[in-house]
């Protein structure tokens, strides 16, 4: 017999790995290439986003510098707030003031804070007298009166002395009687002086250059609209002298390798000695991008930024490189295997399998239990206790003000503090306990074995103590605080669901005993939470049934004890409850929305009674206070507009209040709106003035009219200095800016005694009136307008 031959089957098997491997070389070759391209696409991307975070940097450098520069300018202000406030207002006083007040301690790049007054020549004699009985020389002078000499001496049209100062080192940079207006300050403060608008400049000290300060005050307090106002009210100028160094490096905090100079250059018209003065901070490196930032008043700041790359986007282009051939030849031979048998694609079905029934049962974000997974873990627990004579119970959490950190820094945020705070609880339960999560900011801790009451509180006080450490997320500027409201259910034969609904009744309980703790279900709440309810849903309806009403509650002029307005305050006239409490409605109107179409009831209803209390030969006012939702509405201004045509009332006697943490919350924004509300002719108020966050900087940019003093100021005006500071502090920046004050919650005659010292322009409280229906009022505008002057007239 001849030699055997190679049958069909195995050619046919040779002949198909051989296009299996064609076929596998070819896409090794199309994936090299691609990894090629899309490292050159890395290398390109990285060097852009390099420029972009270097950019971004120096942004953040800039704005650093400049708020911290708008910080001294709100200190430079409330000093000139002081001495246009009072003129027995002496030395000794603003000494005792920066001690109290702490500024050196509070501004560690102060150098010196002083008054420079603006003498006349015709004014000199009586100035220089003043200053030799109380003479300005610094605590290591000698002792003994002397005599003024005003340096550098000669006879000039006017002089800019020295009246008042602090200095950092207990010594004077300049002598008692140097005329600042001689030297290289004349034309920044002569400049300030004829605009109205502080400005700062360098200037050159004994120990090197530093910045100066300077803000205009004038005669009155408010700016004079015209430059020959200006020069004829001007009453000299309130400044600081600041230490460049240390504001550069403030703003440098938290950009390691990025340097900064701040430039004064003379090309910006200005003639000051000092001209092309140059101040730095920060190391100075190669491969760094320079970005200008200009700045008002000739100053320039440039910004070098360390632009990353190099090393890091070649390492990057690298694996790019590698890894895209590696992947291209593992995925060649995968085809390959997967051409010569089926095993590994059974495999990789099998696990496909495995990891769709975890995604079905496990959240996607914290990989922790979801809620189908833990409602089948409820039940399970619960027939488990009823079979060995056990207590078990849920734990419902969620995190509070979580919504806030979402909005202000972004989800991504979020996320990861999420899976922070599910990490946290995992480390911290025992092991046959767990934690899921439902969705949002809601947690879900079951706990099994002995869990009697005790147990279970001493496991929420746990988990409150474990996330009151800060936690350090990727991606945020500082570490974040939270804490978790916890509702507990003991577990019965109940429904999974049924036991999830009563720990979250126990949650809500927890959020509006005041968060952060925890709070055991009992039947009790379930009556609360459907009360409340019902309550809602009444909500909805008292507009249409002409449940709401309105009191007015008398503003009184401290000096004359006229009336001299009121304030609307809404009421809800229940038809089963009676009067229902603001508090206790308010909110829902806020929360659900109806606000807007309530607060368009009450500015119609208030513009039209009050029109019918006006008098020829009197102002009557009526405020009514909107909220952020009313604020935030489209429609504001066209309420507004409406309600004041439909009781042809006269827009200078509608005040609307508006709080501070209304106004804080988008100030972009809302200054427009108030811009826009303000071109009504109506006049504006922050409401309970001094208990928010807002800064002089926005108090200045928003067209505000009035500034009330909250009532918890008021209250402790008689027996806390804090108190009383703050009032003081409160009525003499309302003065420096042209503001109306209006002290909330005026209950007794000392408080009154205290307020009219302080010289509050008009009160407010139970010591005048409670709030009144409108007959009363009627009686008290038409029959006796100045019954209050009892009350206010002097002993």
């Amino acid at each position: 017999m001849g030699a055997p031959t190679t049958i069909g089957p195995e050619r046919t098997l040779l002949r198909q790995r051989r296009r299996w491997l064609v076929v596998a070389a070819l896409l090794i070759l199309v994936g090299s290439a691609g990894s090629v391209l899309g490292a050159g696409a890395i290398a390109r991307e990285d060097h852009r986003q390099a420029e972009r975070n270097a950019t971004n940097s120096a942004t953040e450098v800039s704005v650093a510098l400049v708020r911290d520069i708008d910080h001294e300018q709100d200190l430079v202000d409330l000093a000139g707030a002081f001495v246009i406030g009072d003129p027995r207002f002496s030395q000794a006083d603003f000494v005792g003031w920066g001690n109290a007040a702490q500024i050196f301690e509070r501004y560690p790049e102060l150098e010196g804070l002083g008054v420079i007054m603006y003498v006349p020549a015709a004014s000199l004699a009586r100035f220089e007298s003043v200053q030799t009985l109380v003479p300005t020389a610094s605590p290591g002078s000698p002792p003994g009166a002397g005599s003024y000499q005003v340096s550098p001496s000669g006879v000039r049209p006017f002089y800019c002395l020295s009246s008042m100062s602090l200095e950092r080192k207990g010594q004077l940079s300049s002598p008692p009687g140097y005329d600042f207006c001689s030297g290289p300050l004349r034309n920044g403060l002569l400049g300030a002086g004829n605009t109205g608008v502080s400005s700062y400049v360098p200037v050159k000290t004994a120990t090197g250059t530093e910045l100066a300060f300077g803000t205009p005050i004038y005669q009155g307090g408010p700016v004079p609209k015209t430059p020959a106002g200006r020069q004829a009210a001007l009453v000299g100028w309130t400044g600081a002298e600041i230490s460049p160094d240390v504001i550069l490096a403030n703003a440098l905090s938290g950009h390691p390798g990025t340097s900064v100079t701040f430039h004064y250059g003379s090309n910006a018209g200005n003639t000051s000695a000092d001209a092309g003065a140059t101040f730095a901070s920060g190391p100075r490196a190669r491969g760094v991008q320079a970005t200008t930032f200009d700045l008002s008043n000739g100053w320039r700041v440039r910004v070098f930024t360390p632009v990353g790359g190099g090393v890091r986007t070649i390492a990057d282009a690298l694996f790019v490189l590698m890894g895209g051939v590696l992947i291209s030849m593992l995925v060649g031979l995968v085809i390959y295997l997967l051409g010569a048998g089926r095993s590994r694609a059974l495999l990789l079905v099998r696990e496909r399998t495995e990891e769709i029934n975890h995604q079905a049962f496990h959240d996607s974000l914290t990989g922790l239990p979801n809620r189908a997974l833990i409602l089948d873990r409820i039940d399970q627990m619960v027939l488990r206790s009823r079979r060995e004579h056990t207590s078990v119970a849920v734990l419902f959490l969620d995190l509070d003000n979580f919504k806030l950190i979402n909005d202000t820094l972004g989800h991504t945020i979020g996320d990861r503090l999420l899976i922070a705070v599910g990490t946290r609880l995992s480390g911290i339960l025992r092991g046959h306990d767990s934690v899921g999560r439902l969705g949002g900011d809601e947690f879900v801790v079951l706990v099994e074995g002995n869990a009697g009451r005790p147990e279970v509180e001493m496991v929420a006080n746990r988990i409150l103590g474990v996330l009151e450490a800060p936690f350090e997320i990727a991606g945020s500027d500082m570490p974040l605080l939270v804490s978790a409201s916890i509702g507990i259910v003991n577990c019965e034969d109940e429904p999974a669901e049924v036991l999830l609904q009563k720990a979250d009744i126990a949650l809500y309980g927890a959020k509006a005993a005041g968060k952060k703790r925890s709070m055991v279900f009992s039947p009790s709440m379930q009556v609360d939470l459907d009360d409340h309810r019902r309550l809602e849903v009444d909500l909805h309806g008292a507009l249409e049934a002409g449940q709401f009403f309105l009191l007015y509650q008398p503003t009184v002029s401290l000096s004359t004890g006229a009336t001299t307005g009121v304030e609307a305050l809404l009421r809800w006239r229940h038809p089963e409850r009676g009067v229902v409490p603001p508090d206790q409605f308010v909110p829902m109107l806020e929360s659900s929305g109806l606000i807007v179409a309530v607060g368009q009831w009450v500015l119609k209803t208030a513009c039209r009674q009050s029109a019918q209390w006006r008098r020829p030969d009197r102002q009557f006012t009526v405020a009514v206070n909107l909220s952020a939702v009313q604020l935030e509405n489209d429609k504001i201004v066209d309420h507004v507009r409406s309600a004041m045509s439909a009781g042809d009332f006269d827009p200078a006697l509608l005040i609307l209040e508006l709080t501070e943490s209304a106004l804080m919350h988008d100030p972009e924004s809302t200054g427009l709106v108030l811009a826009r509300l303000k071109s009504l002719g109506v006049r504006l108020a922050i409401d309970d003035f001094g208990t928010g966050y807002s800064s002089l900087a926005y108090l200045r940019q928003f067209p505000i009219d009035i500034l009330k003093i909250d009532q918890s100021f008021v209250v402790g005006i008689g027996d806390s200095e804090e108190s009383a500071a703050i009032v003081h502090t409160l009525v003499q920046l309302g003065k420096l800016l042209g503001l109306e004050t209006i002290a909330e919650g005026v209950e007794t005659p000392d408080q009154l005694r205290r307020l009219t010292d302080e010289q509050v322009d008009t009160g407010q409280g139970f010591l005048f009136a409670r709030p009144l229906d409108v007959g009363a009022v009627d009686r008290l505008v038409m029959e006796d307008p100045d019954y209050f002057s009892m009350i206010t007239a002097p002993k």
